[in-house]
């Protein structure tokens, strides 16, 4: 009861935004969502199914995300198979393995993967993939990029395609705007298709983009950094948590049933580590003495700092399911460990605030396991585990 009372203020302040709104929350392996949430729903299973409306925004991840029902609000997943079979009243932002879209779109539709495969229209389209198939039409601008590109259907807007293999161009395909397109071979316009603003083909040949497309270059070699960065912190904390269940459990015992007091005591002890360890690190390399203990040191620093990093979203998870189902926060699982490293990933990466939410939480977490690493190797007994 004590550790369902008492929530660790940073992990707090670090979920507040994401609670902010009323939301419905669920995680299975093999989730089947078929009655109707009041409101914004957060899907994550290796397997989701969406077979009830869905009045508002959908945020899901699985290893496969199919909806078979309409979306109220906007779509935002990410999967090994993402398959849209019903409309979507607002944006649709995906990535994954194999996007299919099959179902009308009221607003744009951003997606990146390796064979993405639109057949319904959409408002604004910009695609990212290896093999690409629009066939459903716009009723914006439209940019692709992709190795081999298939486009057909009715455009309203300009069409901008950028292809490494090969561009087609299928028939009765209608473009209202101006279709610009670069290949290493020129694509054959079929005669019932027809271009009113005009075809331009930049050639094979390597060009320098111009400061529009470069910006979108940027935008887009941003975004996949991102998500690797966030995957790889994920995969890190979900093996360390189901691979070494035990350690994260008293870890987030000691954490979650501490009080206050003692709790900003070792945040500043944590913090202190920080900004502590480098001074000396610099210290002992000025002699040659030092040379090797300093790398030692340095080493274990670095380590150090990255399960304090990994063991933080961790124990993010361990709040967000006390928060949503009201159970223990001590038993994480790695699901658990993947919801909450995603959420603390997110929230760190905010402009100003994340680097504080990050530095706050990651000096907590520091804190609690320098202490306990001082506590074991100097104690004896084991006593400690209770003490701290």
């Amino acid at each position: 009861m004590q550790a369902r009372r008492i929530i660790l203020p940073a992990l707090l302040i670090l979920m507040l935004p994401a609670f902010a709104n009323a939301a419905t929350f669920a995680e299975q392996k093999t989730l089947v969502l078929s009655a109707a949430p009041p409101d914004n729903t957060y899907l994550a299973g290796a397997s989701v199914t969406v077979s009830a409306p869905l009045p508002a925004d959908l945020s899901a991840a699985g290893g496969t995300v199919t909806t078979y029902s309409p979306i109220g609000g906007d779509a935002l997943i990410a999967g090994g198979t993402v398959d849209l079979q019903q409309a979507v009243a607002g944006d649709v932002r995906a990535v994954g393995g194999r996007i299919m879209i099959d179902a009308p779109v009221a607003g744009d539709v951003v997606a990146g993967g390796a064979t993405i495969n639109v057949s319904a229209p959409a408002r604004d389209m910009r695609l990212f993939g290896v093999n690409v198939q629009a066939t459903g039409g716009a009723y914006g601008p439209v940019t692709i990029y992709g190795a081999d590109v298939t486009l057909a259907g009715n455009y309203d807007g300009d069409v901008e395609v950028i292809a490494s293999d090969h561009f087609t161009v299928g028939p009765n395909t209608h473009i209202h705007g101006v279709l610009k397109y670069n290949a290493p071979q020129q694509a054959e316009i079929p005669a019932s298709s027809i271009v009113d603003g005009g075809v331009t083909y930049t050639g094979s040949y390597a060009y320098v983009p111009t400061n529009a497309e470069a910006q979108k270059f940027a935008i887009a070699g941003a975004g996949v950094f991102f998500i690797v960065r966030a995957l790889a912190v994920m995969i890190a904390a979900g093996l360390l948590a189901g691979l070494f269940p035990q350690f994260s459990e008293a870890l987030a015992t000691r954490i979650f049933t501490r009080r206050y007091a003692r709790t900003s005591l070792l945040a500043l002890l944590g913090f202190g580590v920080l900004i502590a360890t480098p001074v000396l690190i610099l210290l002992l390399t000025v002699s040659f003495v030092g040379g090797g203990l300093a790398l030692l040191l340095g080493s274990g620093y670095v380590f150090l700092i990255f399960l304090s990093y990994i063991y933080t979203g961790i124990l993010a998870g361990g709040a967000l399911r006390q928060l949503i189902t009201k159970r223990s926060a001590t038993l994480i699982s790695w699901q658990d460990a993947l919801a909450g490293t995603l959420v603390f990933f997110i929230l760190g990466s905010i402009p100003y605030l994340g680097g504080i939410i990050t530095l706050i939480a990651v000096c907590l977490t520091l804190g609690f396991m320098v202490s306990g690493l001082y506590l074991f190797t100097f104690r004896r007994d084991t006593s400690w585990q209770e003490s701290l």
